[in-house]
């Protein structure tokens, strides 16, 4: 499946671990860096050629055709004022908030064109990942759309219902970092030992 035109503008609201893994991946996997904007006031420095914006003011009057929401979701409601007024009615928002559900989504950005929540882990920087994805309002050709977008870093599935993100968001999401973590420990056991 290959990306097409859509989105032709996607803004990257906090851009670190897992957004700064899914930037790689897209731009590992041919993405154009034109397509992307970064909006991280604490981010030292964008990859080449991806536009990098500390303060919202500066994106002003811009839509863009995507929205990735990668902040922690505990601000996400001091920053949604701000960022509802980069969102037209053109807009699709995709979230990798853990734990914030469709309905607050659609809350918090209610002319948004749709809403679409994602599951990845930090393999999508190597186009390795399971990417769970839910968005009830999404019409299928625009499902395509998305799972183009999705398909540079690893393997996107659609749940059918919301539900089924914790039981992702425990194995595909948080599973890894334990599996790396075991690893970590019988090296450092390795090493103990004397190997």
């Amino acid at each position: 499946m290959s990306l097409g035109e859509w989105p032709r503008s996607l803004l990257l609201v906090g851009c670190g671990n897992m957004g700064g893994a899914m930037l790689k991946g897209w731009l590992a996997g041919g993405v154009e860096s034109e397509r992307f904007a970064i909006l991280d006031p604490a981010l030292p420095n964008g990859p080449g050629g991806v536009r990098l914006e500390r303060d919202a003011a500066a994106l002003v009057g811009e839509h863009f055709d995507a929205v990735l929401i990668g902040i922690k979701p505990q601000g996400l409601a001091d920053a949604a004022p701000t960022l509802a007024g980069l969102i037209g009615a053109e807009s699709i928002v995709f979230s990798i908030l853990a734990g914030t559900e469709i309905a607050s989504l659609s809350a918090l950005f209610p002319h948004a064109a749709g809403i679409v929540r994602i599951m990845p882990n930090l393999a999508a920087a190597i186009g390795k990942s399971p990417i769970a994805l839910f968005g009830p309002a999404i019409e299928p050709s625009r499902q395509d759309a998305v799972s183009a977008l999705m398909a540079p870093l690893g393997s996107p599935e659609w749940l059918d219902r919301e539900a089924q993100f914790d039981a992702v968001t425990a194995l595909a999401g948080s599973g890894p970092a334990f599996v790396y973590r075991y690893i970590d420990a019988l090296a450092a056991a390795g090493v103990a030992l004397g190997l």
